[in-house]
């Protein structure tokens, strides 16, 4: 059940109506009839759903689509106990009196349909919700954030995956390719295998994972994501994705323009209108990035079923990120400092938000590259708002997703500042827990996209996740993002199991009272067990014996250090 609790206070005689109405914020959830319980005490709707009162109703009143919302004669209309609309639209009142001066309190307890514990599937929500990797922490608003984000993953991918559930419940490879890193990431395996066993039919003839045209992204991220689910799955795609995989790899090549003759966006991909959060048509370094990515994402996928075709994808990466490299080495010139614009020919801007993903999600350049830092200091310096990224481009307002992939890179930096942009996201969500994709830095509504941006709620998941579990190259490095204030109380905090590409790893951190704190780790390697890093802040790095599952920090140690 929800419970719905109100409370009520007026300074004359009046009443408490509760309204049953068959509309949501997204649409119409169609009623067709209601009746009054005999005691009054709640009601039945369409022969099924019981909605319980606290106490009884004194009056109670029903209207119909013809007769329009039961609010327009809610004075004039008699009594109706029960009532009936062939439309859908029936609406009913129910009134409880309250006294002058007397507060009022009630509860309203609604069925949430398919709970039964002799009716659940697999695919059920309380199935996939014991089935996902769990967070427990002290801090009430991460985890209701946390336990929120993970709800509206399984809600938004009913066989797609949508980033939106009004005006973006449409699909986009690149929403898709984020949304469905975080499904994997806490354990939503089987609902991610669905929607990306949707991709090889929107793939063209030509290779091209087509979702919205003019945009270079796409089959990167696609490649990129199937190499991330077999890693995280210890699972090979079926021998059907082969040639898939082989045209997208062989559109990326086609697609890149010739290395000569020189010029800043030689070997490139061509200009297109790629993220529309970077601008007008470009040579984009985000899309660069992505399709390198995926170009070695490629050559592991085939390595087993195709080698040459492995090495063939491997060489025309290495000479991609060649172009690349020489193009930056332009901009680093030109601009007189070694951050990565949005494209070759751009100044530093917003739109630099892009050429960030080198290093989230892909991990393509050393956690303290200095190209990529130097572009972080600058988005920190000149595009964030209070605490949080401030898009000025098409999406304008601050967004939550990208504030977080910041962190992203100063986490994997060891930059303690990205606890600064976590607490500034978690301060953006909305009383339930939603961000939308932008939101005005006055009033902290929403501005742009919608109200709820699962791409949002995706990022925050993957924020947390790696907060306690990631990876980097051969090595796993466990707790790097726990708050220090939560090392205060004395309850333990856990994050699992989280699926990694080296198995699936549960994290657990108990904290006592003589300056010390327990990390333990439970697993379940695919392989053998990789090289584990504890970075726990305010304890340093501590590299356990091999074979150990578990450690004892001081306190003392570490500050003295």
């Amino acid at each position: 059940h929800s419970v719905m609790e109100l409370s009520a206070r007026a300074d004359q005689e009046g009443w408490l109506v509760l309204s049953l109405r068959p509309y949501n914020p997204e649409g119409i959830s169609f009623l067709h009839k209601v009746k009054l319980f005999e005691n009054r005490s709640g009601w039945l709707v369409d022969d099924k759903y019981k909605i319980e009162f606290s106490q009884a109703a004194q009056h109670h009143r029903v209207s119909d689509y013809h007769a329009g919302d039961v609010r327009l004669q809610m004075l004039t209309r008699p009594e109706q106990l029960e009532g009936s609309c062939n439309a859908g639209m029936l609406t009913a009142a129910a009134y409880f009196p309250l006294g002058a001066r007397h507060k009022l309190d009630m509860t309203v307890r609604i069925p949430l349909p398919g709970t039964a514990q002799e009716n659940l599937q697999p695919d059920s929500w309380t199935v996939l919700r014991q089935n996902t990797c769990k967070l427990v922490c002290p801090e009430a608003r991460y985890q209701s954030l946390y336990d929120q984000a993970v709800a509206s993953l399984i809600m938004h991918s009913p066989g797609d995956v949508y980033p939106g559930p009004y005006t973006y419940k449409r699909f986009w490879f690149r929403d898709a390719a984020f949304i469905i890193h975080a499904m994997l990431l806490v354990g939503l395996q089987d609902r991610a295998k669905r929607a990306i066993d949707k991709f090889p039919k929107r793939q063209t003839s030509a290779g091209y994972f087509s979702s919205q045209a003019g945009e270079w992204d796409a089959n990167g991220e696609v490649l990129w994501i199937l190499n991330r689910y077999e890693q995280l799955t210890n699972t090979r795609l079926s021998e059907d994705w082969e040639n898939v995989i082989k045209r997208g790899a062989q559109w990326i090549m086609r697609k890149r323009l010739p290395d000569e003759p020189a010029s800043p966006h030689a070997g490139l991909l061509p200009a297109g209108f790629s993220a529309e959060h970077l601008g007008p048509n470009d040579y984009y370094y985000w899309d660069d990035f992505w399709c390198i990515s995926g170009l070695y994402a490629a050559a592991k996928l085939l390595q087993h079923s195709d080698e040459q075709a492995a090495i063939n994808c491997t060489k025309e990466a290495g000479e991609f990120s060649a172009a690349v490299n020489r193009s930056l080495a332009m901009c680093e010139k030109r601009l007189g400092r070694p951050a990565m614009p949005a494209s070759p020919y751009r100044r530093l801007d917003a739109g630099a938000i892009g050429s960030i993903a080198v290093g989230y999600p892909l991990q393509a350049c050393p956690p303290r590259d200095p190209r990529l830092l130097n572009t972080i200091e600058y988005l920190l310096d000149k595009c964030f708002v209070d605490g949080a990224f401030f898009q000025d481009m098409i999406h304008s307002g601050l967004n939550a997703y990208l504030t977080l992939e910041v962190a992203q890179i100063l986490l994997r930096a060891g930059d303690a500042r990205f606890l600064q942009l976590m607490d500034s996201v978690a301060g953006l969500a909305s009383p339930t827990g939603q961000w939308p994709e932008a939101i005005h830095p006055r009033t902290r509504g929403g501005c742009m996209g919608d109200g709820h941006h699962v791409w949002a709620a995706a990022e925050w998941v993957m924020m947390i996740r790696n907060c306690f579990v990631r990876e980097e190259g051969d090595t796993l490095i466990l707790a790097a993002g726990i708050p220090p204030r939560w090392l205060e109380h004395e309850s333990y905090i856990s994050f699992g199991p989280a699926p990694t590409s080296f198995g699936n790893v549960t994290v657990t951190i108990v904290p006592d009272s003589n300056d010390q704190v327990v990390v333990l780790w439970k697993a379940d390697w695919h392989k053998r067990m990789p090289a584990i890093e504890v970075r726990l802040p305010g304890f340093g790095t501590v590299i356990p014996e091999p074979g150990s599952v578990s450690l004892i920090l001081t306190r003392k140690e570490f500050a003295a250090a």
